[in-house]
C-alpha cells in the first residue's frame, strides 16, 4: 500500500518536473512576444499609426536591436505568386513575399526590457504615396542583439492606407 502511494506521488513530481523544464524551454525559445495595433483618424491634421507591443515573457533583460513592420500576404496568394513565377531567383524571394515600405522603430540604441515588461513601439504613418501600403496583411519581425529574430502573427491592415497621399482629394 505505502510502496504504490510513493510511487504515485513520485509519477505526479516527475510529470511537475517535465511540465515545468518544457515551460522553461519554450520561454527560452520565444523569449519575447509581438503583437501589431494601428489608429486611424479621420482628421487630416493628425497622422495615423503604427503601434507594436513587445513583451518580455523571459526572467532575465532582453535588449530589441531592431522591430520592423511590414506588408505581406496570406499563405494561399504567396503560393499561387510562387506558382506564377516558379523560375524566380532565391534573392528575390523576400520581394515577392513581403511587399511595399518597411516601418522600422528602432533607429540607433538597443531598447532594454526587463522581465515582464511591456514596451509599446509607436511610430505615425504620415500622408504621402510612398508610406501607402499595398499588403493585405501586417506582420513585424523583432530583432534581438542575440541574433534571434521574432515574428508576430500577421494581422490584417487597413484598406484605405492603401489611398495614402490620394486621401481628401478630388478626381480631377
Amino acid at each position: 500500500m505505502l510502496d504504490t502511494l510513493l510511487k504515485i506521488c513520485g509519477g505526479i513530481s516527475v510529470i511537475a518536473a517535465a511540465i515545468v523544464v518544457f515551460y522553461k524551454l519554450y520561454r527560452n525559445l520565444q523569449p519575447i512576444s509581438t503583437s501589431i495595433s494601428y489608429t486611424l483618424d479621420l482628421r487630416n491634421d493628425v497622422p495615423d499609426s503604427i503601434e507594436v507591443e513587445v513583451t518580455n515573457r523571459s526572467s532575465s533583460p532582453v535588449y530589441i536591436k531592431s522591430c520592423e513592420v511590414r506588408c505581406t500576404y496570406s499563405f494561399m496568394q504567396l503560393t499561387v505568386m510562387h506558382l506564377k513565377r516558379p523560375f524566380l531567383r532565391p534573392s528575390l524571394y523576400p520581394n515577392l513575399r513581403y511587399n511595399s515600405c518597411v516601418y522600422e522603430f528602432i533607429e540607433d540604441q538597443p531598447v532594454k526590457l526587463e522581465a515582464s515588461e511591456l514596451k509599446a513601439l509607436k511610430i505615425n504613418i504620415h500622408e504621402h504615396p510612398l508610406n501607402a501600403l499595398y499588403g493585405p496583411l501586417l506582420i513585424s519581425f523583432t530583432t534581438l542583439t542575440t541574433g534571434r529574430v521574432m515574428k508576430s502573427k500577421k494581422m490584417p491592415s487597413p484598406p484605405v492606407w492603401k489611398t495614402i497621399g490620394m486621401r481628401g482629394k478630388g478626381h480631377a
